[in-house]
């Protein structure tokens, strides 16, 4: 009988380590695990986090227009939805431009806890980065930015600013 002791690997196979698609997926899901954590501890879930986000940052607007601006599907925004209005964090009323259709909007409870939420984030975020020095965090996120919007063509990432930050 042959057996195996368990090891304590520390690097991904080079077959893995060098597919873009594999390692933005373990770092998504090493970011995600933190923000979800630190979400979770003021009481919001992530998509609850995007919809809180979007009212206070675009102001009132339509849950149908609110599940295209953040590319959520309509069916799970519902839920996101009546959930935040529950919890007294949003409102619906009615949009006084278009009466047949209802305007979502943030309450002072849902912007207090939109601010707990940000420093939550925020912490989670700096800790995800950590090894990082703030150079090489800013290229990051422009590089993810433009990989996650790729018809953004503002404050685009050069050759250059990528070699500096990595050291190179």
């Amino acid at each position: 009988m042959v057996s195996f002791a368990p090891m304590a690997e520390t690097t991904y196979p080079k077959a893995l380590a060098a597919r873009i698609g594999f390692l933005l997926a373990r770092a998504h899901l090493v970011a995600r695990e933190k923000a979800d954590r630190a979400l979770e501890e003021v009481g919001l879930s992530m998509k609850g986090f995007a919809a809180l986000s979007t009212l206070v940052s675009d102001g009132a607007i339509s849950q149908q227009r609110l599940s295209h601006r953040i590319r959520m599907d309509p069916a799970t925004m519902v839920d996101v939805i009546d959930s935040l209005e529950r919890s007294g964090h949003i409102v619906r009323r009615r949009n006084p431009k278009d009466r047949r259709e209802y305007a979502l909007q943030t309450t002072a409870k849902g912007r207090a806890l939109l601010t707990r939420a940000q420093r939550a984030i925020v912490v989670a975020e700096r800790e995800t980065v950590r090894g990082l020095g703030r150079d090489e965090e800013q290229v990051l996120l422009e590089l993810l930015g433009r990989i996650a919007d790729p018809g953004s063509t503002e404050n685009l990432a050069t050759e250059e600013a990528v070699t500096a930050a990595l050291g190179r």
